[in-house]
């Protein structure tokens, strides 16, 4: 699985509940959706650095990383390049 499957599917079963809304995709709003609140961003952001080996910075915790699978994959990726 790549990236992005995992990602969406950890999003599918932990935000979504296993039911995904009307038009969901990798760039579908979690935020505006109201599907990722502020509970919600911290569980994820526990579970990223888990299963990612990254580590979240104070300013990495900011709505557009967290809008959407893409987003999110996107900041993973970022963190892994800074890792290097």
């Amino acid at each position: 699985m790549n990236l992005q499957q995992t990602l969406r599917n950890y999003i599918l079963d932990k935000c979504l509940k296993g039911l995904a809304p009307e038009g969901f995709d990798d760039d579908f709003n979690l935020i505006d959706a109201g599907f990722m609140d502020s509970l919600t961003i911290i569980n994820t952001v526990s579970h990223m650095e888990k299963e990612y080996g990254i580590t979240f910075d104070d300013g990495d915790i900011v709505p557009e990383h967290f809008m959407s699978v893409n987003a999110l994959a996107a900041f993973v990726r970022g963190k892994r390049l800074q890792a290097r």
